[in-house]
């Protein structure tokens, strides 16, 4: 079993500790840390609650159910929204991941461009 020491308490803990079982301080990666994107694969509106429902890894009917309720109930949930919307920069995942892997030209393609090359000349 492999440990590691704790940066506050300096006792020995195991390595895929998350929190220290002494000191209860966190000394790995926190849950919901990172970028917070809205997910305008899966938006309704503009994807805040897509987006938030993914980093946090809650359903995403319950933020909407909690936004309009929270509208309800003194208008902070319109605000909040809005804000929200301003702030998260928008990402659309599928047009990343075929960004990224980079697909080949087709045969067809190909001969298109050349064909066009050909009467420019």
């Amino acid at each position: 079993m492999s440990t590691k020491t704790c940066l506050f308490c300096a006792e020995d803990i195991k390595e895929a500790a998350v929190k220290c079982r002494y000191c209860g301080s966190m000394v790995g990666p926190r849950p919901g840390a990172g970028e917070w994107y809205r997910d305008l694969d899966a938006k309704m509106l503009s994807g805040v609650c897509a987006g938030l429902a993914r980093q946090f890894g809650v359903s995403v009917t319950a933020l909407r159910v909690a936004f309009i309720i929270a509208a309800f109930l003194g208008g902070w949930g319109i605000l909040v929204y809005l804000a929200l919307w301003v702030i998260m920069p928008p990402r659309h995942e599928t047009a990343q991941l075929a960004a990224s892997q980079q697909l080949p030209e087709t045969p067809e393609s190909q001969s298109e461009t050349d064909e066009g090359a050909e009467e420019t000349s």
